[in-house]
């Protein structure tokens, strides 16, 4: 049996405007999905979001305030620790104030508490190249280094350092993000030719090269992956944002990491003194003990050298 050719166009008239009304539908459904979808990741990773604040704040601010305390001490001794660790552990001190949500945070809406957040991450940034460029003087360029160290010490450049961050951000708040991202990754080459030219330095003068300099290039490294991990992907999240490139989980990854930067900073001026041990002597409790043990010793040989006569 033949069935007319005006009835299979009937027919597939009819199917496609049954398929055509159900595509609205279908659209509708899929948009809800992965909006609930989207939903469900934001307040995931905002719930991640806040665990690691509450963490980084109960463990990163004491360690902060003991490391700025333990340095001041340091900064008197004989081994002094350069002045931009502690400024660097200072501007980490801002990034506690105005934390952004990880899934909605951005720069372009920022209100004051936020701009504050940034302001220490732009800081924290402008330190760490300071560290690394008057490390890299001490192995590379040793007869340079005095010099400089006292010049970076004036109080014009140390106000030169911290008004630094701030035309930088202002070019974030003036929605100016091409340029502001290239400001944040300018640091990058920098940071990479001070470690390679350090570690050039080093193994070129190998007989000559201390326990000081091989710390200095260890620095240089450490600083290199902490810029590397923890900042790279919230530059590049600013450059594909400025570029109207948006890689969603990389903006909430981005944000994430930065919270983990109060974390890494103190330990990082273990490696501008010779060890652990150091640290712990400048502690005033341990010092006042180990500054008791000397007296006690020459009481005890005192007495013992006047019993001695007497006999």
């Amino acid at each position: 049996m033949t069935i007319p050719v005006n009835a299979t166009k009937h027919h597939k008239n009819i199917s496609e405007t049954t398929s055509n009304d159900q595509n609205p539908m279908d659209k509708d459904m899929n948009i809800g999905s992965v909006n609930n979808n989207t939903n469900n990741t934001d307040t995931t990773f905002d719930r991640v979001a806040e665990v690691i604040g509450w963490i980084t704040f109960a463990v990163g601010l004491p360690a902060i305030g003991l490391a700025i305390y333990t340095m001041k001490n340091l900064v008197k001794g004989p081994n002094p620790v350069p002045v931009h660790v502690i400024s660097l552990l200072v501007s980490d001190i801002f990034s506690f104030i105005g934390r952004p949500q990880a899934a909605t945070g951005s720069i372009l809406s920022a209100d004051t508490a936020t701009l504050i957040f940034y302001f220490g991450i732009i800081s924290n940034i402008t330190f760490m190249v300071c560290i690394a460029q008057e490390r890299h003087l001490l192995v590379a360029y040793p007869q340079c280094y005095g010099c400089c160290s006292k010049l970076k010490q004036s109080s014009i450049i140390s106000l030169a350092m911290w008004g630094a961050p701030s035309a930088v951000l202002a070019l974030a708040v003036f929605k100016y993000l091409f340029w502001f991202a290239v400001a944040l990754l300018t640091p990058f080459p920098f940071l990479l030719f001070f470690f390679l030219d350090s570690w050039r330095a080093l193994l070129c003068f190998r007989s000559t090269s201390t326990a000081e300099k091989k710390r200095s290039v260890g620095i240089q490294a450490a600083i290199l992956t902490n810029y590397t991990v923890l900042f790279l992907p919230f530059i590049l999240n600013i450059l594909l944002e400025s570029l109207k490139e948006e890689v969603r989980y990389l903006g909430l990854i981005a944000n994430l990491l930065l919270y983990l930067s109060p974390l890494v900073d103190p330990f990082l001026y273990i490696f501008m003194t010779k060890g652990p041990r150091e640290v712990v002597e400048s502690l005033l409790c341990c010092k006042n003990k180990l500054s008791r043990q000397p007296e006690t010793q020459t009481v005890v040989t005192l007495s013992e050298t006047v019993t001695e006569t007497r006999l």
